[in-house]
Parts: structure tokens; C-alpha cells; sequence
């Protein structure tokens, strides 16, 4: 008799529109259509609360961009070594003095910046052609550039966008306005030498000064990448918010 009745039931369903039930013990009856009403209903309680998991947010390289450094980079070093090099044969005819040593030590030094500068390009294009640059999920926050650790959000005290461009020559308004900013987003980190790399003269004696000083921020640059520092900032506010919770 069940059988038939429950039959009938899926009939009236399939064939008429379906009508709610009058109260609340005909929902958790025998129609089937008002039951599932009901138990959403009840179940809406046990997942209030829950927030969804904010989906992982990657950063890819941007080839042109990055090329385009590359190529930049490398020009300017071949350019501080001919200096060096025009500033060494100009002490040798005019005698080692500080007139001639102060130029040959600026070809030099421009040589050695814009080499390792443009090597850092090339070894982030390497790894931009095997997956992102800069990957937000669950786990924390992995930036290529920085090394082969991930940062994890219980190690990550906050996060701001800066203007990291130190250009103000002149302290006006108008200078203030009209000069170009560099904005990144800048992690307040614990132990934030721990997830510096260390490849390099560069990266080894900045992560070495960040653990002796005690230094806890940490810049995740958006220049060479397919977004905006903004969207980066974002990204972070909203897995935090998902920690926290």
C-alpha cells in the first residue's frame, strides 16, 4: 500500500505543478517535494557560518614585460662596462687619482647592479614558463621570486599596499604629485628572513641584514605580471578574512 501511495505521490509531482504543503508536519510527510523544501530548510541553520573558501589567486609572467627588462637590464650593464673601461684607460694615461678612480668605481659598480639585476629577470622568466609567479591559497602566500617556501598565514601579521619608489628629490606638493610611484604590496612578516631566498650576492646579504636587524616586511611586486597590486592586496584580504573566520 506504500508502495502505491508513494507511486501516486511522484505522479501528482511529475504531472501537476507542485503545491506547498499547509503546515509543517504535512512538509515532513509523504510529499516529496515539500520534505526536500523542508530539509533545506532545516539544514540552512547547520551552514550558516561556514564561508566558502576564496579560490586561489594566481599571477603569471608577463612575457613582453619581462623580455623587455631583460634586454634593458643587459644593454645598461654592457653600457657601464665600456665607461669602466674608457675610465680605466683615462687613469692609466692621466695617472691613479681620485679624478680618474671615481668614474671607473661608477662603470663598475653600474656594470655589476644592471648584470645582476638583468640575471634576476632571466631566472624569473625561467620559472614563469613552468607555472605562476605568485600563487595565493589556503596554504599562504608563494612568490617564485622570493624563494621555494610558502608563506603561511600564521606567519603573515598584515598586509598594505606602498610606495616603494623613493624618488622625492625635492620635498613640494607639486613634486609630491607629479613624480612616479612604484607601489607594491609589503607583508608584515614573522621570521620574514626565513622565506627570503638566498641565491646570490644581492638576495644573501639582504636576507642576512633582514634576520640581524630583526626586519619582519616582505614586498611582493606586481611589475613583470599579468595584474595589479591591487588585485594581489585583495587576493590576501580575503583568504585572511576566511582564516580568521
Amino acid at each position: 500500500m506504500d508502495e502505491v501511495l508513494q507511486a501516486l505521490t511522484i505522479f501528482q509531482n511529475l504531472v501537476l505543478p507542485p503545491q506547498p504543503c499547509l503546515d509543517e508536519s504535512q512538509a515532513a510527510g509523504s510529499c516529496l517535494v515539500c520534505r526536500a523544501r523542508y530539509n533545506r530548510r532545516t539544514d540552512q541553520p547547520h551552514r550558516k557560518g561556514h564561508a566558502m573558501p576564496a579560490a586561489p589567486f594566481v599571477a603569471h609572467l608577463d612575457v613582453t614585460k619581462t623580455l623587455i627588462a631583460i634586454v634593458l637590464t643587459a644593454l645598461m650593464a654592457i653600457g657601464g662596462l665600456i665607461f669602466a673601461w674608457n675610465a680605466r684607460t683615462n687613469a692609466q694615461s692621466a695617472g691613479w687619482n681620485s679624478d680618474t678612480l671615481v668614474p671607473l668605481g661608477i662603470g663598475v659598480a653600474l656594470f655589476f647592479v644592471m648584470a645582476t639585476v638583468s640575471f634576476k629577470s632571466y631566472t624569473t622568466y625561467q620559472k614563469g614558463r613552468s607555472g605562476p609567479i605568485v600563487r595565493i591559497d589556503q596554504n599562504g602566500i608563494f612568490d617564485a621570486r622570493l624563494g621555494p617556501k610558502t608563506i603561511p598565514w600564521e606567519a603573515i601579521g598584515g598586509a598594505e599596499i606602498v610606495d616603494v619608489s623613493n624618488a622625492k628629490l625635492i620635498g613640494t606638493a607639486d613634486n609630491e604629485n607629479s613624480r612616479p610611484k612604484v607601489m607594491e604590496v609589503q607583508l608584515t612578516v614573522t621570521n620574514a628572513a626565513e622565506y627570503m631566498g638566498n641565491n646570490g650576492v644581492l638576495e644573501t646579504a639582504a636576507k642576512g641584514l633582514s634576520a640581524a636587524t630583526g626586519y619582519d616586511r616582505i614586498n611582493l611586486r606586481a611589475d613583470g605580471l599579468d595584474t595589479r597590486p591591487e588585485a594581489i592586496l585583495s587576493a590576501i584580504q580575503s583568504h585572511m578574512s576566511n582564516v580568521q573566520q
